[in-house]
């Protein structure tokens, strides 16, 4: 199983803006304006390659707050629904909602057993936190980076953590006609 992890950023480098009001959300997010036919197209392929999502505690919470309730006429909402998700955190516990499960404490090593297994991608959504713990270690595969044309200029920064040094190559790149950049890195050797 490949582990993708697919991030959206703005141009300068943020993947979460820093609100602490929550005025930003209110709003529809930073994103919303971008949005358009052929981000939708992109993501719901990439989605449907996939065969389980892998999320950080944050996003799992955020997400299982809305998701369970979306319809939509592409399937994509349903598609999310059902896949099995794997849910990093040392504050939740078992049960999840949300056809979630929690992975095990050391989650490099629970990662690590989730990728043996044969299937589609294994796929993170946001989640800086466990891209950050897991990048280190080499286990993901694929980099996903949506670049928005916006400059937030103060917010997270995908890679803030202490990550070791990676060598990638572009192995695509597509651009909506709002001018959104997908450029899909992989693990170089």
């Amino acid at each position: 199983m490949r582990l993708v992890a697919v991030e959206y950023l703005s141009a300068d480098g943020r993947m979460q803006m820093e609100d602490p009001e929550g005025r930003e959300e209110e709003v529809g997010g930073w994103t919303v304006p971008y949005w358009d036919d052929d981000l939708a197209d992109l993501q719901l392929q990439q989605l449907l390659a996939s065969d389980a999502l892998l999320l950080g505690r944050v996003t799992y919470e955020h997400f299982a707050a809305s998701w369970p309730s979306f319809t939509d006429a592409n399937g994509f909402a349903d598609r999310m629904n059902r896949l099995p998700k794997y849910v990093a955190s040392r504050k939740l516990k078992e049960p999840l909602a949300w056809n979630a499960r929690l992975l095990e404490d050391d989650v490099v090593a629970a990662v690590r057993k989730l990728k043996q297994t044969s299937g589609g991608d294994l796929l993170i959504y946001g989640s800086g936190q466990l891209v950050d713990t897991l990048q280190p270690a080499g286990l993901i595969d694929e980099y996903r980076l949506i670049i928005h044309p916006v400059i937030l200029g103060r917010g997270k920064r995908l890679f803030e953590g202490e990550n070791g040094r990676a060598g990638l190559f572009l192995a695509d790149v597509a651009i909506t006609a709002k001018g959104v950049v997908t450029l899909v890195y992989r693990q170089a050797g």
